[in-house]
């Protein structure tokens, strides 16, 4: 380009000196824009130079110059005036440069790039590594526990087995015994581990030993992925693909947590293709950035590779042998990350894994004697008394391939001993295996926190996992397996509580506070609806049993299937001191004479529940403290109607204080008996047997709730909450005893009598407060209730001696 020096900064923004013109770019693999009318300008393509006037025009007709396709792909335009000036530290577009094109159809062209002519090209680099401390991050800084490296090296020879049984299966022959040996030697020190897989030659030992971060066993599945290509190859196809699914490696790394525990690790391996003349080779290295190599014979000797397979052996360091040498030590480290490799894993001689692994198999083919013994390995502490009362198998190929067995415990696995501190560490009880090797124990946030009661196993391959393999690195797609498998989860319960009801109702008494929680907690959006079908309550329709057994339990669809037509919404009562106080609670009665059914709710957090259900099948879910009904017949009054004569009734309704006594009644209630405590005294269309009733209140979770706030706050806010206790009203029962002898009491000249209708009164207001869970400390009426056991007493004497003198 031939122009004046031209500034031009790096991010694009151009500046022109006089008399410059061209075509520039504001950024690399940009479309060039014309900024000016180009003077002399030509381009090269393919080695020929075009005239600036067929790409661009000459600018002789002052009108910017167009794109002509002749500039094809791969074209230069070539500076040939004074050099372009850019900002101070910026590369110059100098006379005799290039800027390489990309013709477009539309009729512009792209730049890709530019570099001054005569300038050396580019050099591409590849990223070193200080290999001595590459090797000590991935042995001192890459694991957690050091007890790791047992599960690395087992999970390495096992993809060793199976690579020998692929290749043996694929040209039709047996591969002989494939098993993992492991020896200790707590006097020499030494940790060996041997299989009967496919060994390695020098080669390999180079190659796979000698790079870090290779990864042999995934070199492996991506040559037999590209090897089934051909449909007709169909049964080395299906070998193929199990043992792909089958190989437990990928990073090239667990190899080097030997160096964890040992000072030198030496391998001795042997391809096993003839008598190992030649093929036999000894691998060692101190970890410290340096290894060798040498042929060695074949046999059973210390310093001798294995006829076919690998030994490695480990010279443990004096401050690891408790770790690595011990057989007791190496036994747990091999029940916990290795018991369900794929081949026979023998410990000195005995074998290390013998339970099997279930969950990869179907629910017929696991007998009741199998599950229960995989589940007290997993999830049941090895006790024989830990048993499970329903156990699921679940597997899924999309969108995550996942295989499971899960159990629901017959016990609350938190209460008793340690249940406290599995709750507090929000611990979950479920296992997550990747490809039959274990990845987290206890795992966190695979199933939703309210099922952490679940035992059992999730092996999922498609998890992805840091380096150490000890997390899943994917926090998105352990959320979407935790979806899957948590509504998988519920189904089967729901599939269980309608085959075996009565099963699932005694299971449910122990566990169901965990489906309360899920209804209650975080992640309800997800699980509610699908949570209340399971919920289950007593009812005021079942009888308890005749040895104090408690009554049956009935769902919220059998309740509302039950429910008759003029019933509109689904009651529940709140009473925490169990079915007696519910049955003589003055609110079950309004619901009780008109036929409908109530819940009875004992626990605490059962209210809670419900305020969070709300509504189920189209009726709302409503406490019988706030129901109101409607002035009608009862059913009991109806049947009353057709077996006795009308005038019964007629002298019942004549029992009842008039609504002119009852309203100058509930007048003296609220401004001379309950000053201040009440919100409002009415009379009461709903009461039956009790004398009066609270409402207005808080409810009884609340109540508790406020109680723990006051507890916390300060004496301003705790004045305030306290308020609280006074926001109810009072409903009385204008045809019970007490409430006419009140009234009678109250209308008296005489001032004691005044006095102990007012005594009755407040006690009538505390019973219905007692009666609603209102009162939080009952200690404040026993003195009134002393007086007034005084005036009964001397009223009762006052009548014997009136019969004594008569």
């Amino acid at each position: 380009v031939r122009s004046r020096p031209v500034r031009r900064h790096f991010s694009g923004a151009v500046k022109r000196t006089p008399r410059a013109s061209m075509w520039l770019a504001r950024s690399s693999r940009r479309t060039l824009r014309p900024l000016w009318t180009p003077k002399r300008l030509s381009a090269r393509a393919r080695g020929s130079a075009v005239s600036a006037s067929s790409c661009f025009g000459d600018g002789s007709d002052g009108k910017d110059g167009t794109f002509d396709r002749r500039c094809r792909s791969g074209s230069s335009l070539v500076g040939r005036g004074g050099p372009i000036a850019v900002e101070p530290g910026r590369p110059t577009f100098a006379r005799g440069s290039s800027m390489n094109v990309d013709a477009r159809p539309s009729g512009g062209f792209t730049a890709r790039g530019f570099a001054a002519s005569g300038a050396s090209p580019p050099e591409t680099h590849a990223f070193q590594a200080e290999t001595r401390r590459l090797l000590d991050i991935v042995t001192n800084s890459l694991y957690t526990d050091k007890e790791v490296f047992v599960r690395e090296l087992v999970s390495n020879a096992s993809d060793a087995l199976e690579k020998c049984r692929h290749e043996f299966l694929v040209r039709g022959q047996d591969p002989g015994s494939l098993t993992i040996d492991i020896t200790t030697d707590e006097e020499q020190g030494t940790f060996s581990i041997a299989d009967t897989g496919l060994g390695m030659s020098k080669e390999d030992l180079i190659a796979n030993l000698g790079v870090i971060a290779r990864s042999g066993s995934r070199a492996f599945v991506e040559e037999i992925d590209g090897s089934s290509s051909d449909d007709s190859i169909q049964k080395q196809k299906q070998t193929d693909a199990s043992s792909a699914k089958s190989i437990i490696g990928k990073f090239g790394v667990g190899f080097y947590s030997a160096f964890m525990v040992s000072d030198r690790v030496e391998v001795f391996s042997n391809k096993g293709d003839g008598d190992g003349a030649g093929g036999a080779h000894k691998w060692s290295s101190a970890g410290d950035g340096e290894f060798s190599v040498a042929e060695c014979a074949v046999g059973d000797g210390p310093d001798e590779a294995p006829r076919r397979g690998t030994r490695i052996v480990l010279h443990v360091k004096d401050s690891e042998k408790a770790l690595a040498t011990s057989a007791w030590s190496v036994e747990a480290a091999l029940r916990k990350h290795s018991a369900f490799v794929g081949f026979p894993v023998t410990l000195n001689g005995k074998r290390a894994n013998a339970v099997d692994a279930l969950w990869t198999k179907t629910e017929k083919e696991v007998s009741d004697e199998d599950a229960t013994a995989f589940y007290r390995f997993v999830g049941g502490g090895g006790s024989a008394s830990e048993t499970f009362t329903f156990r699921l198998h679940f597997s899924a190929d999309a969108p995550l391939t996942v295989r499971a067995l899960l159990f629901a415990p017959s016990e609350n696995p938190e209460r008793g001993f340690g249940g406290a501190g599995a709750l507090s560490e929000n611990a979950g009880g479920v296992a997550l295996y990747s490809r039959r090797v274990l990845i987290q124990q206890n795992a966190r946030n695979v199933l939703p926190n309210f099922l952490r009661f679940i035992r059992g196993v999730i092996d999922c391959e498609d998890v992805p996992l840091n380096i150490s393999r000890e997390t899943p690195q994917d926090s998105a797609l352990v959320r979407k397996l935790g979806e899957i498998v948590g509504k998988r989860v519920i189904k089967w319960l729901t599939e269980k509580a309608k085959r075996e009801p009565q099963k699932y109702t005694e299971w449910y008494g122990k566990l169901g506070v965990f489906l309360k929680e899920g209804i209650c907690g975080d992640e309800s959006y997800l699980y509610k609806d699908a949570l209340v079908p399971l919920l289950r309550f007593e009812s005021s329709l079942e009888k308890e049993g005749a040895n104090g057994e408690g009554a049956g339990l009935t769902s919220l669809d059998a309740y509302i299937e039950r429910m008759p037509t003029t019933q509109k919404e689904v009651y529940y009562l709140v009473a925490p001191g169990g079915r007696k106080q519910a049955e003589s609670s003055p609110y079950l009665e309004a619901a009780r004479a008109r036929g409908y059914e109530v819940l009875f709710l004992y626990a605490h957090v059962d209210e809670f529940v419900m305020q969070h259900v709300r509504r189920h099948r189209g009726k709302d879910l409503v406490s019988a403290e706030a129901a109101t009904f409607e002035a009608e017949e009862t059913s009991e009054e109806s049947k009353d109607g057709d077996e006795k004569d009308p005038s019964e009734r007629e002298k019942k309704k004549k029992a009842a204080l008039s609504a002119e006594k009852m309203s100058s009644l509930c007048d003296w209630f609220a401004t001379e008996a309950l000053p201040g405590r009440v919100t409002g005294v009415s009379t009461s269309a709903r009461l039956v047997s009790a004398p009066a009733l609270l409402t207005g209140h808080e409810p009884e979770a609340m109540r508790r709730y406020r109680a723990m706030l006051t507890m916390m706050s300060d004496e301003a806010t705790a004045a305030k909450l306290d308020e609280l206790k006074n926001a109810a009203a009072l409903e009385l029962n204008p045809k019970h005893a007490i409430i006419k002898g009140i009234e009678r009491l109250r209308r008296d000249e005489s001032e004691e009598k005044v006095r102990i209708a007012k005594l009755l009164a407040e006690q009538v207001f505390d019973n219905a407060r007692v009666a609603a869970g209102a009162l939080d400390d009952p200690r404040e009426m026993v003195g009134r209730i002393h007086e007034i056991l005084e005036v009964a007493l001397r009223r009762v004497g006052e009548d014997d001696d009136a019969e004594t003198h008569a």
